[in-house]
């Protein structure tokens, strides 16, 4: 295409059906802005996902929960089937098993009290209590992870903080209450007192305890999600206040000894009547539900780029069938049907190209600034990764130019049609 085709291309654009041609190339501009915007935060949600979950779930990893629901106090597995220490030996005598780490909520009402920016803070909460080796060295490196009853006269009850708990609070809480946001860095050191026994919203017969405890350090394990301290003292928190109930446990974390084991070991935990989590089976449920929301955004971005794209097309049809005498007079004239099909489809690619190009840019743009925002929400994202938004140039490059060829394509083969009539119909008044 010379440069005198395209002046005539661009001169030849009917200023009678300029708002025909603002329309379709306005539908164009915001398909190609919300769909590059899709892809962009989709992506980069997988993205999140996947390091997530490849850091904190470990492929060798299999989480057994019960079959009921439990929630710390709240305990409403009746009719489930619960985990025992009877189904904890069942585990750990089968050979593919290289270790197991449990987990056990506070059967019994507790609060936690102290100050928060200077405030005084008070909160219901769920005590879980976890094994040094769940929680792993690097976390506990210079901390003492055993604590009794007998340890409270002298010592605090270290407590390990979920950054999931940090997330909600400041995403859910803070922010709607003007109230201070909390930073994993921010939490650590501070001291408060912990009293089992008793809440806001229930009371037990025996007298409640008071301990003083104190956060020292956070985790990203998203198998925490409650707070966490030593093992041994929820254990014997339960045994004081329900002394005739049996151990029942929260979660168990079992490890394999090679990852090609999991898919035997889940199979072993259903059989027993519970429910087996792995990181595949997690990764796999979270993936779905973000590509599926993604693909859904996306293919209606995409049937409004298509939309867009064919209203394009049929205006310069119309338009074309509404000039019929002054291409009958250029066609008497000698210049062939081809020529003139290629300058009108160059029209096509000219408008169409532009447009997406500053529709794509703005949602990069738009993309951009979503993620921004969304970091500042939150100091585990930005600790996590740099942007929440993903831009894949070469695709996305890849894929305008493919939508182009194909609308200028399919312009051209219209266009054809029309101007293969013949001439004297269409100097035909």
């Amino acid at each position: 295409m010379k440069w005198t085709e395209t002046r005539t291309a661009l001169h030849l654009w009917n200023r009678g059906h300029w708002r025909d041609y603002v329309f379709s190339q306005g539908m164009l501009f915001v398909a190609s802005l919300l769909l590059v915007f899709f892809i962009a935060i989709g992506l980069g949600v997988q993205n999140l996902l996947d390091r997530f979950l490849s850091t904190d779930l470990p492929a060798e990893q299999v989480r057994v929960t019960p079959s009921g629901v439990q929630a710390g106090f709240f305990q409403t597995e009746s009719g489930g089937v619960e985990i025992t220490e009877e189904a904890r030996n069942e585990l750990e005598s089968s050979l593919l098993v290289q270790r197991i780490d449990p987990q056990i909520y506070a059967r019994v009402p507790a609060y936690l009290k102290g100050l928060l920016g200077g405030q005084p803070y008070y909160t219901d909460i769920t005590l879980e209590g976890v094994t040094g080796q769940f929680l792993g060295d690097s976390l506990l490196k210079d901390i003492d992870w055993s604590y009794t009853l007998a340890d409270s006269a002298d010592r605090f009850l270290p407590i390990i903080l979920s950054e999931n708990l940090l997330l909600l609070y400041n995403a859910g809480f803070a922010e709607p209450n003007d109230l201070i946001g909390l930073t994993p860095e921010g939490v650590l050191g501070i001291e408060c007192t912990v009293t089992l026994g008793m809440s806001s919203i229930a009371e037990m017969d025996r007298p409640p305890i008071t301990v003083r405890a104190r956060i020292e350090a956070t985790s990203r394990n998203m198998n925490l999600f409650a707070i966490g301290v030593p093992f041994e003292f929820v254990d014997q928190v339960n045994s004081m206040y329900i002394p005739d109930g049996t151990r029942r446990y929260s979660a168990l974390v079992v490890t394999a000894k090679r990852a090609e084991d999991v898919p035997e070991i889940v199979r072993l935990v259903e059989e027993m009547g519970l429910r087996a989590e792995t990181r595949r089976g997690i990764a796999q449920k979270a993936e779905i539900l973000v590509g599926s929301v993604t693909a859904a955004l996306s293919a209606l971005a995409g049937a409004i780029l298509l939309s867009a794209l064919s209203s394009a097309i049929h205006t310069l049809v119309m338009d074309l069938r509404n000039r019929r005498f002054a291409l009958g007079v250029l066609m008497a004239l000698g210049t062939p049907h081809n020529r003139l099909a290629m300058i009108f489809a160059f029209q096509i690619l000219f408008m169409s190209a532009l447009t997406m190009i500053l529709g794509a840019a703005l949602g990069c743009l738009l993309a951009w600034g979503a993620s921004s925002a969304l970091l500042s929400l939150s100091s585990v994202l930005r600790v996590s990764v740099d942007s929440l938004a993903v831009f894949p140039i070469g695709w996305l490059a890849a894929g305008t130019g493919f939508m182009l060829l194909i609308s200028t394509g399919i312009a051209y083969v219209f266009f054809g049609r029309i101007l293969r009539t013949p001439v004297t119909r269409l100097l035909r008044p």
